[in-house]
Order: structure tokens, then sequence, then C-alpha cells
């Protein structure tokens, strides 16, 4: 069968500070169209976050491609966009089916089916194993029920099935299709990168930890599977030498959770002689002096750490299990190995305060940081943060409600001890307050590398000024 996969456009102009340059490789994406090739499936790609993919040549693509399915790749960012995209395939190729999957019918199972009578199928969950059953059943018109991991439609009633067990072994998924990409399109933000091309991996899904603010226990089902230090050099090798990766970024939450399988990576790294770079996303709590000197030694050059908060009370309250002081600890380590340390904070938590609010952007001030995020909560992701929020503060509706991007740079809900007008003007100014210090400056003009990285730090230094709710 014919499969057109598709990557959502999100609405730039509601983001104030991201720009539709920026782009990510959707591992997911890669993932589904390597199973279905390898299921003698014809799959091709349109991901609207490369340069120049417009919502007409995606007409003139449908019209010419006689795809029997359309797949779509959605989040809440994009989860708008999705239900305009799916009526125009609808429209163009009425006789295809529509397939929707990803994090957001995953977390809200038949919420989108229920919206738009263009949509066939939700995939709830994993879905290597569910697409390609799905495929066989639509191909041979059989008892859709059956399938674990969808939403179907039965007669004009949306019908979830059971879920689909979790696959065992991560190391039986073929890597992505990467040849099915169009890979010189996709361009990592200001910051977020040494040497081009850089390219993407994941190595598990699923973490272990409870923060109140994630629906990855949702996603995951609170499992934490990985994949073997073996099978991940492989694909690296396999990234350097047929897709030209000099440095690679691993998207997993918390890459360093599991001490035994970083040693033996960097093990292997060392022992292939790869030449990659690397850098990864970590929590405070798993990392410590010697894990770090070992990945600095394997090619690893940048740790971005979850933070989110300066004030200990806080992170209680959002479960996060770490505390200020081994934040302090973990920065001080990475900076000590020479390997560059991010941190991302969050404002607006519930409980959060003037007082508390200042601790956090204290501590993003004091510790040597080479980048820092920070983001306004938002209560959509996490199931028990959502129910706190709405059953306890008062709800800014117009924004909560609306379906457009949200992206961490909007107030969602009032707190009475910190008021408005104040978090505005903090969100708006702490970035700039952090990043245009001399010190910091001079620190970052010493480690521009090539042209690359100085184009990328001008244009990081400009999104500045856009910094606003």
């Amino acid at each position: 069968m014919n499969v057109l996969l598709v990557m959502p456009y999100m609405d730039f102009d509601n983001t104030k500070y991201l720009s539709s340059r920026d782009s990510a490789f959707p591992i997911g994406l890669g993932y589904i169209a390597a199973v279905l090739e390898n299921a003698d499936h014809q799959v091709q790609i349109y991901d609207f976050q490369i340069s120049k993919k417009t919502i007409d040549k995606f007409k003139t693509v449908l019209s010419s491609g006689q795809f029997d399915i359309i797949g779509f790749s959605v989040t809440t960012i994009t989860r708008r966009n999705t239900l305009h995209l799916v009526q125009i395939c609808k429209d163009v190729l009425p006789g295809c089916s529509i397939i929707v999957g990803g994090p957001y019918p995953t977390v809200y199972p038949k919420e989108l089916i229920s919206q738009s009578d263009a949509i066939d199928f939700e995939v709830v969950g994993e879905g290597e194993e569910t697409i390609v059953e799905l495929m066989q059943c639509i191909e041979h018109q059989k008892d859709f029920g059956r399938i674990a991991g969808i939403v179907y439609r039965s007669g004009k009633i949306p019908e979830q099935t059971e879920l689909r067990p979790l696959i065992k072994s991560l190391d039986d998924i073929p890597f992505p299709a990467f040849h099915l990409f169009e890979l010189k399109g996709y361009t990592p933000p200001p910051g977020m990168f040494f040497k081009l091309p850089l390219r993407h991996m994941i190595t598990s899904r699923g973490c272990p930890f409870n923060c109140i603010f994630c629906d990855d226990r949702i996603i995951w089902r609170g499992m934490c599977r990985q994949r073997s230090a073996e099978n991940i050099v492989e694909e690296m090798i396999v990234l350097k030498n047929h897709y030209g990766a000099r440095e690679i970024h691993f998207y997993d939450d918390t890459f360093t959770v599991n001490k035994k399988r970083i040693y033996r990576f960097c093990e292997l790294l060392r022992e292939n002689k790869t030449g990659l770079i690397w850098r990864c996303s970590s929590r405070v709590d798993t990392v410590d002096k010697d894990m770090l000197s070992e990945m600095r030694g394997a090619g690893c050059r940048s740790i971005s750490f979850g933070i989110e908060s300066g004030d200990d009370r806080i992170l209680e309250k959002m479960n996060k299990g770490t505390t200020v002081a081994q934040a302090r600890d973990a920065v001080k380590w990475t900076n000590e190995a020479g390997i560059q340390a991010k941190g991302f904070f969050m404002l607006n938590f519930p409980g959060d305060t003037i007082n508390t609010t200042e601790k956090t952007i204290a501590l993003a001030k004091e510790l040597e940081l080479d980048f820092v995020g920070f983001n306004l909560t938002t209560p959509h992701h996490g199931d028990r943060l959502k129910k706190l929020v709405e059953e306890n503060y008062e709800l800014n509706e117009k924004a909560y409600y609306d379906t457009s991007a949200k992206l961490g740079n909007e107030i969602y809900f009032y707190q009475p001890d910190l008021p408005e007008k104040y978090l505005r003007e903090a969100y708006s100014k702490i970035a700039r307050e952090f990043y245009l210090r001399p010190k910091y400056i001079i620190k970052m003009i010493c480690g521009i590398r090539n042209f690359a990285m100085l184009k990328s730090y001008i244009a990081g230094f400009f999104r500045l000024f856009k910094i606003g709710v």
C-alpha cells in the first residue's frame, strides 16, 4: 500500500521566541516509516518543518500520490493544525484512510477522532507493531476490533480497543528510515550544536521518575526501557558513515538513568573511535564526577538539566525528587569535566510566589550554566498537574482552552501570591538578564568554533528581544 506520513506545522506566530527555521528530526515518524518499509509498503514523508513545505505543495503531493493511507504524528502544539490538514486529505483523496498517532492521541484517546469525521483511526501508545497490523486489516477489510492499541469507528461511535503491551526489546526495532527524510532541512536552534551535520537519536522510552508536570507516565505507563549500548553505537556508526553525522543529539528524557549502560556505551565509543561528539539530557541526581569524566572522554560535550526551581519546597510539590543542592553539585561537576551545562526552569508552578520565583532566577544566574531556558508552567501535560490547577486556581480561560500552540510562554492560571504583572515582567526580562552579562558574552565568544555557530549565536541574540508573554 502507498503511505504518506505527515508531520504537521506549528503556529510560530504564537510562540514569540521560536522560529520556523528551527526544526528537529521526527524520530517517531522515522521508526514508523522503517517498520512499514520492512512490511513492503511504499512510504513517503511530508514534514511541514522543512522550509518551503506549504499547504499548496501538500495538496499537489496528495493529488499526485494516490495514497491509500495518510498518517499524522500529533502533539499538543500541532493538534489544531492536524484537524485542518486531515480535512484537506479527505477532500483531495476521499478514499484514503487517515490515521493519527503520537503523544496527543495517546494521552487523549478518542478526542481527535470525535472532533473530525475525516479521521478513521487513532493509534494509542507505541505504534510500531500496531501500525503494521492495522495496515493489514485495512488492506484485507478485517475486523478492527481485534487490533490492540487503536481507536476506530463502529458506525459513528469511536471505539477503543485494549492497550497493546509495550515492546519488550527496543533493540528489535529497526533504525529510523533516515533515507526518506530531507536531512539537510533540519536546523537546530541557536546553542544546540557544535558541529554540523547534527543527527538525532533516542535510546530509551519512558522515565522511572514521577514528576507531576510530565505526561510521560501516561504515554509509557511508568516503565523505562532502554536500548543496549551496542545497539546505540551501531546506529551512531550508521549515521556517521551513511548520513554524514558529526554530532549526535540524544532525545532521551534522562540519558544517564542507567550508570552501567553509560559506562559500557562510553567504552564502546572509545573502542570504535567514531570521532563523534554528542549531547544529552539528564537529571541532577543521576550524574557524578566519575561518570561525567567518562562521558567527556567518550565525546559528550553538552548536558541539559531540568533544574526547574530554586526552591526546595516547589521541587517537592513537583514531585521532582531532586534538591537545589544537587543542582549545584551536578552543574559544578559538569563544568569541571569540561562539558557544557544547560539548565531549564519553570515559572508559575502551583505554589510559586514572588519569593520562590526570585530564588529560581537567582539560582539560574548563580550556577555556571552555558545556556538557560525558562518556561511558564503548561498544565496540559501531566494529568495530576492538570487536575491540581483546575481544582485550585483561577484559569486564564482564553489561553487555557485555546487549541493553538502551547509552548511555555503563556500564563494559563493565576496565583494570589504571584501577581500577573510581576510574572509577565520577570518572564520577559530574565533571559536577557542572563545572556547579556559581559562575563557571559565573553565566554560565549571564546567558545565559538565555526561560522555556523557564530550565525546561530547571532540569531539567538536577536531572539532575546522577542521573549515575552
